[in-house]
C-alpha cells in the first residue's frame, strides 16, 4: 500500500603516468577531526536500515532529503530529519519496477531505476511509472552484463541533455573480459541511443580473475569538468578520461597496501568464489562539492578478532581538482560508511551502529584543510 509524498518540484589515447604530487601542504589526520555534528534521521516502525545516500533537495527554500532502499522511497525534511512521507513502488503491473533492481538514481526529473538486467525504468516520486528503456546488448566476450550501481559505481543524469550515464561491472573478472572496452554508457533518453564510453584492464588484473574484490572497478563522473575517473582495486593511481585522451594520476596510500588474491571451490555443480576479506583494496572516488574535493576510498586493512568482532582501518586520499594530492584521512567502516551525500552545509556520512532503533545518524563533516 502506497503512501503518497508531496514534493513540489532536479580516444587518440594519451598515456601518461602524472604523478600526483604531494605539496608541503601535505598532511594525515582522522575523519573524526572534521565532524561538526550530526542528522538523526527517524525511522517508522517498518524501517530496518535506512540508506548511506539520500539527494539533497531545496524547493523554495523547504529543504528535502530523499533516498531509496530496494523498492521504497523516502522523504526527509532538512535539517530537522523528520519523516515526512513513504512510497513503496510495485513489482509488477503498469507501474512495476522489477524483481531485481541493481541500482536508483533521484535527481529533479524523478528517479531511474536499473530493473532486472533489462531496462532503465523511469518514474516519478509517487511511484508511477513514466517510462521504459531497453539496457545496451553487449557482445559475447563481456560473457554477461552487470548493470549495476555496485562497488561505488554512481549513476549521472544531465537534464538538460536528458542523459543517463551508468556502469556494467563484471561481478569477477574472466580472461574474455580483457579485450572488453565498453564498460560505462552513456545513454541518449531523448533517442534511445547508448554509446559506450571505453576503457581496458591493466594486465595486472589477469592475476585476479574470479575474485569479486580484487576484479571490480569503480567509476565516478565528474559533471562539470567532463572527466570520467576509474579507480581499479590494487592500482595506486586513477585512470582519467576526458574524452580526448586518457591519464593515469598517482593516488597512492601514505600506509602499505596487502593485496591478498581470493580462492575459488567447486561445490556440486556451482562454483563460489571466495575473496579474502582481509585484503586491501582501493575502492571509489567521492566529489565532495563543498570542498571541491575528491576523496578515493581505500580499505587498508580489516582483521576478525578471536571473538567476532572486526577491526578495520580505511583511509581517504584528498585531491583537488587539478589532481594534486593534498591529504589523507583515517576511519573505521565499520563505525563510519565509506560513502554518504552531500549538502549545501557539508558532507555527510551514516554512522553504523547507532544508539537508538529509533533513529539514523549521519555525521556532517567539512573539511576545513591546513
Amino acid at each position: 500500500m502506497m503512501r503518497t509524498m508531496t514534493l513540489l518540484f532536479g580516444l587518440t589515447l594519451l598515456f601518461s603516468c602524472n604523478g600526483s604530487k604531494r605539496g608541503n601542504s601535505f598532511f594525515t589526520a582522522d575523519l573524526t577531526d572534521y565532524i561538526v555534528d550530526t542528522l538523526y534521521l527517524e525511522k517508522d516502525t517498518l524501517t530496518r536500515s535506512l540508506p548511506q545516500e539520500f539527494s539533497f533537495f531545496d524547493q523554495n527554500g523547504k529543504f528535502f532529503l530523499l533516498g531509496v532502499v530496494g523498492k521504497r522511497l523516502y522523504q526527509y525534511s532538512y535539517p530537522s530529519g523528520e519523516l515526512e512521507g513513504t512510497v513503496d513502488f510495485e513489482k509488477e503491473g503498469p507501474d512495476g519496477i522489477g524483481g531485481f533492481i541493481s541500482g536508483s538514481l533521484i535527481t529533479e526529473d524523478r528517479i531511474f531505476f536499473i530493473s532486472d538486467q533489462k531496462s532503465i525504468i523511469h518514474t516519478d516520486f509517487q511511484g508511477k511509472v513514466l517510462d521504459r528503456f531497453p539496457l545496451p546488448n553487449v557482445p559475447e566476450e563481456r560473457l554477461a552484463a552487470n548493470f549495476s550501481v555496485v562497488n561505488g559505481n554512481r549513476m549521472s543524469y544531465d537534464r538538460e541533455k536528458k542523459q543517463l550515464i551508468f556502469s556494467d561491472v563484471p561481478f569477477v573478472l574472466k580472461e574474455p573480459n580483457m579485450a572488453y572496452e565498453d564498460w560505462i554508457w552513456k545513454y541518449d533518453l531523448e533517442n534511445e541511443l547508448a554509446e559506450p564510453i571505453s576503457f581496458s584492464y591493466p594486465d595486472i588484473y589477469r592475476e585476479h580473475f574470479d575474485d569479486p574484490e580484487l576484479g571490480m572497478y569503480s567509476h565516478t563522473f565528474l559533471d562539470a569538468e567532463n572527466i570520467h575517473l576509474v579507480s581499479f582495486p590494487v592500482t595506486d593511481s586513477l585512470l582519467v578520461l576526458d574524452g580526448k585522451s586518457t591519464k593515469w594520476i598517482e593516488s597512492k596510500s601514505t600506509l602499505p597496501l596487502l593485496f591478498q588474491k581470493g580462492k575459488t571451490k567447486q561445490e556440486g555443480d556451482y562454483v563460489v568464489f571466495l575473496p579474502s576479506m582481509e585484503s586491501s583494496r582501493y575502492k571509489w572516488v567521492i566529489f565532495e562539492p563543498m570542498s571541491k574535493l575528491l576523496l578515493r576510498y581505500v580499505n587498508i586493512e580489516t582483521e576478525v578478532l578471536e571473538g567476532g568482532g572486526i577491526h578495520n582501518k580505511s583511509s581517504f586520499i584528498l585531491h583537488d581538482l587539478n589532481f594534486g594530492t593534498i591529504g589523507e584521512v583515517f576511519f573505521d567502516n565499520q563505525q563510519i560508511a565509506p560513502t554518504g551525500f552531500a549538502t549545501p552545509n557539508g558532507f555527510y556520512f551514516k554512522l553504523l551502529n547507532p544508539g537508538s532503533d529509533d533513529v539514523e545518524e549521519y555525521v556532517r563533516v567539512l573539511f576545513e584543510l591546513p
